[in-house]
């Protein structure tokens, strides 16, 4: 009997020892939605899932917790993926310091950010660095130890929306081989003249660019690339080949302008209609009325913002057209809110050169300086 008691003692022991193991372990998940956290750029919720589409959309929240994870979700192809240069590539900083920088290869993964014995505080960003053409994804989750909690980081008082092409997607701005080509794996908007200048003046801000697209029209060997235009898109959150989530596409999904109301509006386009209008004044022409009709598209849009034009960094030839351009429309509209900027061409022996003679980071640096100094006086 004295034995019996014993083993029934040890197993109580035992029972409450594991049952204290499991609590100390518990986790608490909280909802990617706007009680938890910032909405970055145009970012998405449907179905208890924040997507991310755009470069650099995602999240932001303050954290306060010994343990923080995050579970994302692949798009419609995930689950087909290898290393094969088109999956979504995400990162999460914690204070400014990058913690998790991975590939989305499955519709459902889970990264741990960190896991301390005391308390990580701070505000932490998840974004997905990619561009939308190619890859999608979307944050499921938010998971902190039983005592951790989160909120929304504070929303700032500048507000920039960004619209470009591979330039201002960041594309191959981790690989310095001119020769190299497109990988999502290589992009990072965040090495880009347009979040650098967002970080700089501490703006919050909004992505809205794509690989080879342009105005009057896209990357072309040949006939005017009419497809890849971004005011086709312009008022989507997002663009995608082909990839889906919940059965939706991006490109079928109006944008809330009331959601974000930029204080500036930067137009970075016309590096890829160059290849269209190269030095022929007609198709120059063609480009300047689309370039007009444009920004009367973005104005509707965003009465309230300052709309800044430039060009350069992988060649201005075209930025004349863009000056013309703008003072067509501000003659059309007296509207007087409207600037060209050129910004400084890439040095290839200075700065180095980047997949498919893209801009390099310090190239990005550059620009970005040169724009945030021209916002700045404009503010």
């Amino acid at each position: 009997m004295k034995n019996l008691k014993k083993s029934i003692l040890v197993l109580i022991i035992s029972l409450s020892a594991a049952a204290g193991l499991f609590a100390a372990n518990a986790e608490k998940s909280f909802l990617p939605n706007e009680e938890n956290v910032k909405f970055l750029g145009r970012s998405y919720y449907d179905k208890d899932v924040l997507w991310m589409c755009f470069s650099s959309t995602g999240a932001a929240f303050n954290v306060d917790a010994k343990r923080l994870d995050v579970q994302i979700a692949g798009d419609s192809a995930a689950n087909f993926r290898k290393d094969n240069g088109s999956a979504a590539r995400i990162v999460v900083f914690v204070n400014g310091e990058r913690k998790v920088d991975e590939m989305i290869l499955k519709q459902d993964q889970t990264f741990t950010v960190f896991d301390e014995n005391k308390n990580v505080k701070g505000e932490v960003l998840v974004l997905k660095v990619s561009e939308s053409a190619n890859s999608i994804a979307g944050i499921k989750a938010i998971i902190t130890d039983k005592k951790g909690s989160l909120s929304p980081a504070a929303k700032k008082d500048l507000k920039i929306e960004f619209i470009g092409d591979s330039i201002t997607c960041g594309y191959g701005v981790d690989d310095l081989v001119a020769s190299h080509h497109f990988a999502t794996s290589t992009e990072d908007n965040t090495k880009s003249y347009a979040y650098k200048t967002a970080q700089a003046l501490n703006a919050d801000y909004s992505m809205v660019s794509v690989s080879g697209w342009g105005v009057v029209s896209g990357y072309t060997n040949g006939p005017k690339n009419s497809d890849s235009v971004l005011p086709k898109i312009y008022d989507k959150i997002g663009f995608t080949w082909g990839n889906s989530f919940n059965g939706k596409q991006p490109k079928t999904i109006n944008w809330d302008f009331s959601r974000f109301l930029p204080d500036f509006v930067v137009v970075n386009l016309g590096t890829n209609d160059n290849s269209y209008t190269k030095k022929d004044a007609k198709k120059i022409s063609e480009f300047v009325e689309a370039y007009v009709d444009f920004l009367k598209v973005i104005r509707e849009k965003n009465p309230q913002a300052k709309i800044v034009c430039t060009l350069g960094l992988m060649g201005n030839d075209l930025y004349p057209a863009i000056e013309e351009a703008v003072e067509e429309y501000k003659k059309i509209t007296d509207d007087s809110q409207v600037y060209a900027i050129e910004l400084p061409a890439q040095r290839a022996a200075v700065d180095g050169i980047a997949a498919d003679w893209h801009p390099s980071e310090k190239a990005h640096q550059r620009a970005a300086d040169l724009l945030q100094e021209k916002l700045l006086l404009l503010k």
